[in-house]
């Protein structure tokens, strides 16, 4: 099925505009100048690109918001009059990708009662036609020329509390979308100009932080004005045909490159999974998330085939699944358009099947969908899209293929209380947004280098924490080892601990996954690291920085009783005797660990990157000394990469297929698949070993190795913490070289994945 979930739970097809006809209630603006010369395109393009980012940078200087100002949770976009993206703003992409749904169902559902005129702006918080979630509140402003509705203007950023059940809105424990912060279909909030104040005061009412929330309104409705502005002077200038066929050159130029791209990557099938942790407080559960890709000549097909049903507080709405999958085809397909994502989407199809965690229909609990399901399907189709890129010839398309960025879950961390001036707060650390950013199949990954996603991001300093919140800082530094080993290594991630200060007790929530289950590598990489929040009762920091005169600089450094607190968590206090650890996941690794160069290895142990320990027992690689003085020991190094390889071939085991492979008759194209593995008349091959027909998966003639999972990563607990199901760690492995081929993260007895299918040659059926 393909189609928009709407807020009333029915399935609308996704059409390039609405179904309203021009001429009916509100007339659209369609004349384009045929004569559209390059240079003034070329002015235009930049122009209407700075109008997103004067909108930007409007929102940035009026908030009052730290999750704003530091986080940039928030970006502008410009559509045309049917509600089509002309360009995206270069802040959070998933928060742009659903803002054209909002602006068709506006034009559907608006036109004619209450109406759109000039200086409008409609606000909606509704996840079911475009925000991610209640606290992301879009709007929507119309440009009228001439009487005639000529593009629109928009802007979605994070709001800090609406209401609901719990401050902040993120509430672990719901059970549906009535008890949480309440659901705001488009409405009119500014009409001709002026803000409403009955819309205004019905908005802020449920808030715990109106002053905050309306600042935050103003700060929205500025940028959507700016932007209006902008665009008005630009048509007074070039004439509104003229502009009108600059962004229609933008969206038709957009979908010429992706079509371009497409031609040199061959039709196949590729999928990839993962599991969300806690569907609320106290459950053990793990819940799958999976995507599927399929190219089929200029088009693409994204399916979420597989994926649990909806339930608890993991779900999310279909334009949130939707904004996840543009965040990764704009960022690793459309990176020269400028993000101008609109040509692409004509050669997009979503398959989705309703009623799952990631296209969820009313009434599911959605608050937390961001931070569990809609990051974990970010991750996923970039993923899918590098397993898709891996098997292209053309190397700068192949170098866009990447491992896991940062974490497959944002860790919220909720804490309110009273602040140090006796008011009452709600906030969440934006640490995590420091992002490590994934191997990819040309390069390491960076350390805590932000989302690929997510451009302009940034993090608060330690001493704002301090300003804003009634805390002491400890330490925020990055963890070594953290990162997920391979050929080319995964970026390091990053820790955060405080300690109450000036307050009494901070109430803390926790919103998030993957405390247990990491996010895979890519192409035999190893895995990411988790999330973790750990709370250290009876830590006496005071009394241990009386006694040291310097303040504790890691977790082995604090005395007191650890509680790892679970994913889902709403009863946890700290006091000014507590401190409070939270860290954020790591990036996966790309390509086999013992295929790095050793000299690589020992930069990162004197660089600090890496430890001794972790780059002998990982990469095989022995090093001599520590810091600068790090040296490689290449007889040792030899010896040990040696064993290591030896201990694949002896402790792997021939897979038992999951299922039978299709007719043996259908011949897949002969062709590269990975980096290691290719198609030879009709078989998959590695390292010149047949591991079977090229219809069936070749994992079932690989050797598979089953580890703990904590074999995987140092930063990762046994997932007996906090899940009742096993986790493994499992590696694929070449049965003649020991080479890893691939790695998983199997739940239970699961079969290898199957997760890349080539297409048949032409001609031939699938």
């Amino acid at each position: 099925m393909s189609g928009s979930i709407s807020w009333d739970g029915k399935v609308y097809p996704y059409v390039p505009g609405p179904r309203v006809e021009p001429g009916g209630p509100v007339r659209l603006h369609e004349e384009v100048d045929p004569g559209l010369d390059p240079i003034t395109h070329e002015v235009l393009r930049h122009a209407l690109w700075q109008v997103n980012a004067e909108h930007g940078d409007t929102i940035m200087r009026i908030s009052g918001s730290p999750v704003c100002a530091y986080g940039h949770d928030f970006n502008p976009v410009i559509c045309d009059e049917r509600g089509d993206v002309i360009f995206f703003g270069p802040f959070i992409q998933y928060l742009a990708g659903a803002t054209g749904s909002a602006i068709k169902w506006t034009l559907e559902n608006r036109a004619a009662n209450p109406g759109i005129g000039p200086g409008d702006i409609f606000l909606t918080n509704d996840p079911w036609i475009g925000p991610p979630h209640q606290a992301d509140v879009a709007l929507l402003a119309p440009v009228f020329v001439a009487g005639e509705l000529f593009c629109w203007v928009s802007n979605t950023l994070h709001q800090w509390d609406l209401g609901g059940s719990t401050p902040g809105g993120f509430d672990p424990g719901a059970t549906d979308v009535y008890v949480e912060q309440p659901c705001i279909p488009p409405v009119k909030v500014v009409e001709a100009g002026r803000i409403r104040r009955d819309v205004e005061e019905h908005y802020l009412r449920s808030s715990r932080l109106p002053d905050l929330v309306a600042l935050d309104l103003r700060a929205g409705v500025s940028g959507c004005q700016a932007a209006h502005d902008r665009i008005v002077d630009l048509v007074d200038r070039y004439g509104a045909a003229t502009v009108k066929a600059s962004m229609r050159k933008l969206q038709d130029d957009s979908e010429a490159a992706f079509v371009r791209r497409l031609a040199k990557i061959p039709d196949g099938s590729w999928s990839a999974e993962s599991w969300i942790e806690a569907k609320s407080p106290g459950d053990r559960g793990m819940y799958r998330n999976r995507l599927t890709l399929t190219k089929r000549g200029d088009r693409l097909i994204f399916s979420n085939a597989g994926t649990a049903p909806q339930q608890g507080s993991i779900s999310a709405a279909y334009p949130a699944w939707r904004g996840a999958v543009l965040a990764m085809l704009n960022t690793m397909l459309m990176f020269d358009q400028m993000f101008a994502i609109e040509g692409a989407l004509r050669h997009v199809e979503f398959e989705i099947e309703p009623g799952t965690i990631a296209t969820a229909l009313r009434p599911a609990a959605v608050s937390g969908s961001p931070a569990i399901t809609l990051i974990n399907s970010i991750n996923l189709s970039g993923l899918i899209l590098s397993k898709m890129l891996l098997a292209c010839e053309d190397e700068e398309l192949r170098a866009e293929a990447r491992a896991c960025s940062g974490t497959l879950a944002y860790p919220i961390n909720t804490m309110g209380g009273t602040d140090q001036r006796g008011k009452e707060f709600y906030a969440f650390f934006a640490d995590a947004q420091a992002a490590a950013q994934p191997a990819t199949a040309a390069h390491d990954g960076v350390d805590t280098g932000g989302y690929s996603w997510d451009l302009a991001t940034t993090i608060p300093n330690v001493e704002e924490h301090e300003l804003f919140y009634p805390l002491l800082c400890l330490w925020r530094k990055e963890l070594p080892d953290s990162g997920g080993a391979g050929r080319f290594r995964g970026g390091n991630s990053g820790e955060l601990a405080v300690v109450p200060h000036n307050t009494e007790r901070i109430s803390w929530v926790t919103v998030t996954g993957k405390t247990a289950v990491p996010g895979p590598g890519l192409a035999g990489g190893y895995p990411t690291s988790t999330n973790r929040s750990i709370l250290v009762r009876g830590a006496d920091v005071r009394e241990q920085m009386e006694r040291s005169g310097r303040m504790p600089a890691d977790l082995d450094e604090l005395a007191g009783e650890r509680d790892h607190v679970p994913p889902k968590s709403d009863d946890r206090v700290t006091t000014p005797d507590d401190v409070w650890v939270y860290s954020w996941g790591s990036a996966g690794g790309y390509g086999d660990p013992l295929e790095r160069e050793a000299e690589a290895v020992v930069a990162d142990v004197a660089a600090g990157r890496l430890s001794p320990g972790w780059a002998l027992e990982a990469y095989g690689v022995a090093v001599v000394g520590a810091d600068e003085d790090a040296r490689l020991d290449p007889e040792a190094t030899a010896r040990r990469r040696a064993a290591i390889r030896a201990e694949r071939l002896a402790e792997g085991r021939p897979a038992a297929p999951a299922e039978p492979a299709p007719d043996a008759g259908r011949a897949p194209v002969d062709g590269r698949v990975t980096d290691a593995l290719a198609i030879r008349d009709g078989q998959f091959v590695a390292d010149g070993v047949a591991l079977g027909p090229a219809t069936g998966n070749y994992k079932d003639g690989a050797l598979i190795r089953d580890l703990p999972l904590t074999a995987a990563n140092p930063y990762l607990l046994d997932p007996a913490v906090h899940l009742d199901d096993k986790v493994a760690f499992r590696q694929v492995i070449c049965p003649r070289t020991g080479r890893l081929l691939d790695t998983e993260l199997p739940v239970g007895d699961e079969p290898p994945l199957w997760d890349l299918r080539p297409a048949a040659a032409e001609g031939e059926e699938e």
